[in-house]
């Protein structure tokens, strides 16, 4: 799923909304017109695996 940004007015929603988790062709096509721009995906940092110190069994 992804995300655009609406650089234009698009079906009753203004420009500057933007439009979440929506399919990614749909995404492509609404680029491809000039209607958005696709934001990029916060990764997020993987969780630290915990390490064994010394005082570890």
């Amino acid at each position: 799923m992804t995300n655009v940004l609406l650089t234009r007015k698009y079906k009753g929603r203004p420009a500057g909304e933007i439009l979440k988790d929506i399919s990614g062709s749909e995404a492509n096509g609404l680029v491809t017109l000039g209607l958005a721009i696709i934001l990029k995906e916060e990764e997020q940092p993987a969780p630290k695996k915990a390490t064994k110190g010394a005082d570890a069994e």
